[in-house]
């Protein structure tokens, strides 16, 4: 390679927008004038509003709507040095990277799931097809899946923690307000807020609390369970917002009760907080409890009564919460920052250069040209996929109704398997059409 020379790095993502989109703006922001290394975005899917004004004001190079030039595509990573996919279990990327025969080219996976709960689960190919596979948190090692993997795919695995940085909450000063403010910012969907949320809120005994909700999508749905309850005028329900400051800035405590069967990660949002000074209250599922120290940093509450307990005591004790407030700032400019993140991506640049290209095949089960999109579907499942296969499969009536139980079971198993996104049947879809997708689809 000449001197003058830059390698290039190819980022493939399913989209672009919401978390990840701003954790990889941000990045690219930071290092567009490295002169080591030139950046260019793919997105399969859409880029959204906002993602595209930044990327215009900001110089970067961004192409979307990648899933219907498969071929120019593989020309692109052809052509690259290093080939970063940002993964979780989204259709259009399940569907390149198991039809597709890549080009001889050096490949990381990025994951950005904890990889605990189906429908995102880590699944073996995916180890097999990349050079390094990227944890965004070391909960992650924890997974069933990376327990039972071998030491060969082990060896592949590195963790970079996913973040948008610490800067832009940093000044963040608390305002005078009304009240005492319970917020929350992130996903407002069960499939991550935990489907108590509003009986929790309900159970707080504090006069002047009002719960400030920043999210969607699913903000008018719940908000008219809290109207059910007689509960409506404690809440505020504010959709997707712009500028977090402005809410971060009234925010007594970050009531943040996420799901124990959620799939996120690095949860920005909670970052974000600590950042500001915001004092979270999470519940004690892996990666809350990864990032918060308990009575340190904010309170890791054991369930949905020690949750209200916790609220109900930082509106009681002000000076607590003002030691937690200082400390956890503290702890998250440092846990959390951007240079951090950055730092790890030149060290994983360096070892993948060292590796030659080469191509890539998917390894699992079904794979190629001829797939069917129930089969992808499956691949994309690991062992959770083995009850579709058995549908799949089925010679009679007796088995096929045998599966359809089963299957309904996993449906009702959980609100992650019933989202209209994260991997679910209903998500495949929404871009596909199957014949066998669709007949599970109707189950309930």
């Amino acid at each position: 390679m000449s001197k003058n020379k830059k390698n290039t790095i190819l980022h493939i993502t399913p989209h672009l927008g919401g978390g990840v989109g701003s954790v990889l703006l941000n990045y690219l922001i930071r290092i567009k004038n490295d002169a080591l290394y030139s950046h260019e975005i793919i997105c399969l899917d859409y880029a959204n509003e906002n993602a595209r004004n930044i990327v215009k004001k900001e110089g970067l190079i961004l192409s979307d709507n990648f899933y219907k030039s498969h071929d120019e595509l593989l020309l692109k990573i052809a052509d690259s040095d290093i080939v970063l996919v940002h993964w979780w279990n989204h259709p259009l990327l399940y569907d390149f990277l198991v039809r597709e025969t890549l080009p001889p080219c050096r490949v990381i996976i990025w994951s950005h799931i904890s990889g605990f709960n189906p429908p995102y689960v880590f699944v073996e190919p995916l180890f097999e097809y990349g050079d390094l596979f990227v944890f965004t948190t070391p909960v992650s090692y924890e997974a069933d899946e990376i327990k039972r993997f071998s030491e060969k795919h082990k060896e592949k695995i590195r963790t970079v923690w996913s973040t948008r940085g610490t800067e832009y909450v940093a000044d963040v000063k608390p305002k005078p307000h009304g009240g005492f403010n319970v917020g929350y910012i992130g996903t407002v969907d069960y499939c991550k807020l935990h489907p108590d949320f509003i009986r929790m809120c309900g159970g707080i005994d504090i006069d002047d609390a009002r719960f400030i909700v920043c999210g969607g999508p699913m903000e008018k749905e719940i908000y008219g369970e809290a109207v059910k309850e007689g509960i409506g005028r404690k809440f505020s329900f504010e959709g997707r917002v712009d500028n977090i400051n402005d809410y971060l800035e009234i925010f007594d405590v970050f009531g943040y009760p996420l799901a124990p069967y959620h799939y996120g990660t690095c949860e920005q949002s909670l970052a974000e907080a600590m950042s500001a000074g915001v004092v979270p209250v999470v519940l004690a599922n892996k990666t809350e409890s990864y990032m918060v120290q308990d009575g340190i940093t904010g309170i890791i509450a054991g369930d949905e009564n020690e949750y209200i307990k916790a609220v109900e005591k930082l509106y009681k004790d002000a000076t607590l919460r003002k030691t937690l407030s200082i400390q956890a700032k503290k702890d998250a400019e440092k846990r959390f920052s951007l240079d951090t993140m950055i730092t790890g991506w030149k060290r994983i640049f360096v070892q993948i250069l060292k590796m030659p290209k080469s191509p890539r095949r998917w390894t699992g089960k079904y794979s190629g040209k001829n797939v069917s999109y129930f089969e992808i579907f499956i691949e994309s499942l690991g062992v959770y996929g083995n009850v579709f296969e058995e549908y799949k499969t089925a010679s009679n009536k007796r088995q096929r109704n045998s599966a359809e139980i089963k299957i309904e079971e996993i449906m009702n198993s959980g609100y992650s398997w019933k989202s209209r996104t994260r991997g679910t049947v209903y998500h495949y879809n929404a871009f596909f059409k199957d014949d066998l997708l669709n007949k599970v689809s109707m189950f309930k």
